[in-house]
């Protein structure tokens, strides 16, 4: 009995593997909450006859292409396990652009500590959102779903205007 997903193809989809936990279940019902503006996005995964299921999911079909959600799964009616998910393609970016500011610095000015410092910031808040993604896959616990949104926000705002790629 397993629900597992990955962020694929550059943030552009999310793919799911799961196992039924019901015996007579023929599909699973997986709702995704975006935990910031608290929109959803439904999705069915149908299992095959060894009780096996495959799904990918556009992230555009999603209520935000970044942010942090919350995935649970259910199969006739009963909810049976929620994961986070941690679609960071934004701060990716930002920290790219952060990193090549200070790859063009050519002198120890504040300007380049001042981006070493938001890049530190940003990068330590992410890691720490990714490693608080694992535990919560694993406990369930809804201080880990807050825990992660607390971060990607703060590093959302700490990067601000500083957007690399799709801005």
């Amino acid at each position: 009995m397993a629900f597992n997903i990955n962020v694929a193809n550059s943030c552009k989809l999310l793919a799911l593997r799961g196992q039924r936990y019901d015996s007579t279940a023929t599909e699973a019902t997986i709702v995704f909450t975006e935990l910031e503006t608290l929109g959803t996005y439904t999705a069915v995964m149908a299992y095959d006859n060894a009780g096996k299921g495959n799904l990918n999911i556009p992230a555009t079909n999603l209520p935000s292409a970044n942010g942090v959600y919350r995935a649970c799964l259910s199969e006739n009616g009963i909810e049976y396990s929620c994961k986070p998910v941690l679609i960071k393609c934004n701060i990716d970016c930002c920290l790219t652009k952060l990193t090549n500011e200070i790859i063009d610095c050519s002198c120890d000015c504040p300007r380049c500590a001042s981006a070493l410092a938001k890049a530190q910031k940003v990068f330590l808040l992410l890691e720490s959102a990714a490693s608080a993604v694992e535990i919560a896959g694993v406990t369930q616990s809804d201080a880990y779903f807050t825990d992660i949104l607390e971060k990607y926000l703060k590093a959302k705002e700490i990067c601000d205007n500083s957007c690399g790629c799709d801005c």
